[in-house]
């Protein structure tokens, strides 16, 4: 795998090496409400990214996805739903970031964008492109940062009907929009 530009993707290799996409692990009974949802993998499709997860991340039950070339991708609504937010914060915390409500007390989170394109109350499905990747933020190199939360907390990341293996890295190659 190329060098990677993000310090915490360099501490997320020296934990172990890359899992391909059969390592998914089936989803936790935890997750079967994010299944119902069908949450996709929020890039173009066939996209190759790899999601790092690790024990020092913030919130820990987020997930980076980064891959050589990162900066300026597309990224997509992992689900359909409303935005919620679109905010920009500056050179702190998540930087530019949307939250889309997917019902059911269910939203996602993606951070550190570099340009927005859509705004608050716009509906949206998997083949919606939301914004781009970025390093804004707190963020020293280009990813996105994403999260999926239920009822306001953090939940592990479920993808494709799959739970994402924590902690360390997992190879994804997105379906969405295919």
């Amino acid at each position: 795998m190329a060098a990677l530009t993000t310090r915490r993707t360099l501490v997320g290799l020296m934990t172990g090496a890359t899992l391909m996409a059969g390592a998914l692990v089936p989803a936790a009974a935890s997750a079967q409400e994010a299944q119902a949802i069908n949450f996709r993998t929020p890039f173009d499709c066939g996209q190759v990214w790899n999601a790092n997860t690790r024990t020092n991340h913030n919130p820990q039950a987020s997930v980076d996805f980064q891959r050589d070339g990162a900066q300026g991708k597309n990224v997509h609504a992992s689900a359909s739903g409303t935005v919620s937010t679109v905010k920009d914060l500056g050179n702190t915390s998540y930087g530019k970031y949307i939250v889309i409500d997917h019902g059911s007390g269910w939203t996602t989170l993606y951070a550190h964008l570099d340009s927005f394109n859509t705004k608050v109350g716009a509906k949206v499905t998997t083949n919606s492109i939301i914004g781009k990747v970025g390093t804004t933020g707190g963020s020293t190199g280009p990813h996105l940062h994403y999260e999926q939360r239920s009822g306001g907390t953090v939940k592990r990341v479920v993808l494709n009907g799959l739970a994402i293996k924590y902690y360390g890295n997992t190879t994804v190659t997105s379906s969405t929009a295919c």
